[in-house]
This record gives structure tokens, C-alpha cells and sequence, in this order.
């Protein structure tokens, strides 16, 4: 959608998940717009949905899975500062 060298805003359609990582040098605040999913974040799990807004610090473990099978979920991301993938660090925490 936009971004610059402060901050990075981009809609994302999630089929099913995205695998937990951290970002090193970003936070990000996630929107749910559309669908409900089971999100990580840190050591906690959230059912998550329409409406709801989910801070992320930078350096800590998130995730999300998708819950309805037939829909996806529809979210909007505001990473700062500017995003461009280089930060993301892929993990696998027990139990997810």
C-alpha cells in the first residue's frame, strides 16, 4: 500500500499461516480486517478477529494460523520503520 523511510503499510491475505519469526529491527501493529486465526505472540496465543489490533515489538516470536478452512484472513500490517524483509528471522518455538 505505502511506505517510506519511516514506516511500511501492506494488506496480506493469509490462506493459512505464517510461520513464526521475529523481526530484529521493526515492530508491527497487524489489523484484522477480514476471517479469525489462532495468532502468537511472544509465549501467548490469541483467537483473533475482525476489528482487532495486535502489537508486535520488534524481537519477539509471532505467528498465525488461519481458522476457517474456506476463507482466508485479511489483515493490515504497519511495520516501522521501512520494511523491506531483510530482518525477518524464521524460528520454531515448542508447541506451535
Amino acid at each position: 500500500m505505502s511506505s517510506d523511510s519511516l514506516s511500511t503499510s501492506t494488506v496480506i491475505w493469509i490462506k493459512q499461516e505464517v510461520k513464526p519469526h521475529y523481526h530484529a529491527n521493526h515492530t508491527e501493529q497487524v489489523y484484522v480486517i477480514e476471517g479469525q486465526g489462532q495468532m502468537l505472540v511472544g509465549t501467548k496465543t490469541y483467537t483473533v478477529g475482525p476489528g482487532d489490533l495486535i502489537y508486535i515489538p520488534k524481537g519477539t516470536i509471532h505467528a498465525i494460523r488461519v481458522l476457517g478452512k474456506d476463507k482466508p484472513m485479511k489483515v493490515l500490517s504497519i511495520q516501522t520503520p521501512q520494511f523491506d524483509g531483510s530482518d525477518r528471522v524464521m524460528v520454531m518455538p515448542a508447541g506451535w
